[in-house]
């Protein structure tokens, strides 16, 4: 049964930006596309493939505008997103004929320091906290990302404020603890956001900005479901295009599945066992919370497309997202719109390319991420029982 006249499938608008249906591909990190700093072949077929496998929009793996050692340098640096070719990659979405858009998700990297010194449970020293100097120049370091995607031909940009990321930890109660002009109120712990998008709008104009937040952190004192409608309220109020509900920091691992809800894993985001449906779209009970001006997507456990309709068809969410089922299939929402052959996801949620994408760092020439279910069963058992084992060996609750 065709799906055509679906609402999932139909045009659909964020700021500027015309899509051509409902259904996004959340960001995919990629180690191959900035290990080498340089577009391959096999990243323009995978986003090639994207692009004609039916998703509006493609939100890429997250670029770092500024690592740990450049927060010392007069003028900051903008070297880590310069990856040769990187035009290429808006040229094979753009190339694919189906109207798919892509846009570049754009984060700090890792950093020496913090919004506040807050203990680590992976037994690291505590980081030191960023002085206000160093936050200014973390947002010259945004602006300059985003007028550069902007030159390179991206439809827009998202700025990656979940997860534990440096912004997330800003937003965070639980991970910004400062009395300053960055810290307490929900206003002020945004202000850093506040700021590049104000001074990116002074440069880019109407360019699609988007970003991704946490509707929850998992732990005690963070953003929960109570305060997650004011945070969200706040962040649609600074002129952002869109806001994309997702959830978890590393930090909520000392904590066990039954507090949970979930296993923990190496992604809190990622959440596995979700063959029940009551168990997918695992942040949807938040993303009811919120009523906003501007489009919502929601991301997490998206698997049933009949489920995803109905959500878009009351209005709940605007857009939904998929991330690990894309990996497996990167066609399945052209199967979906077709009413092609069984409309149930080949992804069966077990996180074994989040293992495969942890030990690239130790490969001479890292490949992109494919879905290691599908392509060595022997790598996926020993995967899973890595997963199994991770959190007991790298995470303790001192």
């Amino acid at each position: 049964m065709t799906r055509e006249g679906y609402k999932i499938f139909s045009e659909a608008a964020i700021g500027t930006l015309t899509l051509p249906n409902r259904l996004v591909r959340s960001a995919t990190w990629d180690p191959s596309l900035f290990t080498e700093h340089k577009m391959t072949d096999a990243v323009l077929q995978l986003y090639a493939e994207l692009a004609r496998g039916g998703v509006g929009l493609i939100i890429t793996g997250g670029f770092p505008v500024i690592e740990g050692e450049m927060l010392n340098e007069e003028t900051p640096s903008y070297e880590r997103i310069e990856v040769q070719g990187l035009e290429r990659l808006v040229a094979a979405v753009h190339r694919s004929g189906n109207g798919c858009k892509v846009v570049a998700q754009l984060e700090t990297g890792a950093l020496d320091a913090m919004p506040s010194t807050i203990p680590s449970p992976f037994g690291e020293e505590p980081p030191r906290a960023l002085s206000l100097h160093e936050i200014r120049k973390i947002v010259d370091c945004f602006v300059a990302a985003i007028v550069r995607m902007h030159a390179l031909g991206f439809d827009g940009v998202q700025l990656h404020a979940a997860h534990g990321g440096l912004l997330s930890r800003f937003l965070s109660p639980y991970t910004n603890r400062r009395t300053d002009a960055y810290g307490g109120s929900v206003g002020n712990r945004a202000r850093i956001v506040r700021e590049i998008l104000s001074a990116a709008r002074e440069k880019v104009g109407s360019f699609p900005i988007l970003i991704k937040v946490n509707c929850t952190d998992y732990v005690e004192g963070g953003t929960d479901i109570e305060t997650f409608p004011e945070l969200a309220a706040e962040i649609a109020g600074l002129g952002v295009d869109a806001l994309e509900i997702s959830g978890g920091m590393w930090e909520c691992m000392v904590r066990s599945e039954e507090e949970l809800g979930f296993p923990p894993s190496p992604a809190p985001e990622s959440h596995t066992h979700l063959q029940r449906p009551e168990s997918q779209s695992y942040f949807l009970s938040w993303a009811e919370r919120v009523h906003l001006d501007i489009p919502v997507i929601l991301v997490g456990g998206n698997r049933d497309i009949e489920r995803l309709e109905a959500l878009v068809r009351r209005g709940t969410v605007d857009f939904v997202a998929l991330c690990r089922p894309l990996i497996c299939e990167p066609d399945l929402p052209e199967r979906w719109r077709k009413g092609q052959d069984d409309p149930t996801p080949a992804c069966i949620s077990c996180n074994a390319c989040i293992y495969h994408l942890i030990i690239h760092p130790g490969r001479e020439t890292p490949d992109v991420v494919t879905c290691l279910f599908k392509k060595d069963p022997q790598a996926y058992s020993q995967a899973q029982a890595w997963l199994t084992s991770w959190v007991k060996e790298n995470v303790t609750a001192d």
